[in-house]
């Protein structure tokens, strides 16, 4: 039997779905234009799901909209990134708190196997697959809370990170981790240890955040630099 026609709404979730993976694995820079027919193409659909994806995302705030037909990734500035990665440790930090209570023998395996894969495709220098890994740990867990609501507000901040984190490929973090800590994670939810299991994310978003601030601080002082240079 021939596979039924897919329909409006599967392909605007592909669509959809596929620019959520691309902007969370780093694949579009901040400031990009993104090419409707382009993507399309890649795709292998019509623009038009393409058109109903970008207005989902600038609705989500991931990408905005420039003049009436472009569309691009925004340039976040570090005192919005500061937001969000506070944002992001509170939402989080509690997501965490939540599964401890609730996660299983058979979640934490299948959360033991994610990081194993993660940890492969760092070995492999497989950036954006590891960042999609990492994703993947990260959203499991916060599943695990039982609470809707508060995982799609943490997926839609994962949404605006995502271009960042291109930072981290030239700017490793300040100190090399004895234990990632993923393991303090899995740690707290082994023993129903909220407490543990909130401090493992934390730790986490708290070191990805310094490169990444510092580098937008960076980003910022050149462009001052060169608008006061302009004007001299």
């Amino acid at each position: 039997m021939d596979d039924a026609p897919l329909t409006r709404e599967s392909l605007n979730g592909l669509a959809y779905g596929r620019l959520c993976r691309d902007l969370k694995a780093g694949r579009f820079a901040p400031g990009e234009k993104l090419k409707l027919r382009d993507l399309a193409a890649e795709m292998g659909i019509s623009p038009t799901p393409v058109r109903e994806a970008f207005a989902r995302l600038i609705s989500e705030q991931a990408l905005e909209q420039v003049g009436h037909h472009s569309v691009r990734v925004p340039v976040m500035s570090a005192m919005r990134f500061a937001e969000v990665c506070e944002l992001r440790l509170m939402l989080e930090g509690r997501a965490a708190a939540h599964a401890a209570a609730l996660a299983g023998p058979e979640d934490i395996a299948r959360l033991e196997q994610l990081h194993r894969d993660m940890a492969a495709r760092h070995e492999a220098a497989d950036f954006a697959g590891e960042l999609l890994a990492s994703e993947r740990f990260h959203l499991a867990v916060y599943a695990l809370a039982g609470k809707p609501v508060l995982l799609r507000m943490i997926e839609g901040l994962w949404l605006q990170c995502g271009p960042l984190m291109r930072a981290l490929q030239t700017r490793p973090m300040a100190e090399p981790r004895r234990q990632h800590p993923h393991q303090r994670v899995l740690r707290g939810l082994r023993k129903a240890d909220a407490d543990t299991a909130r401090a493992g994310i934390e730790e986490e978003i708290e070191r990805t955040m310094a490169p990444i601030l510092a580098y937008l601080h960076e980003q910022q002082g050149a462009t001052a630099g060169a608008t006061v240079a302009a004007g001299a």
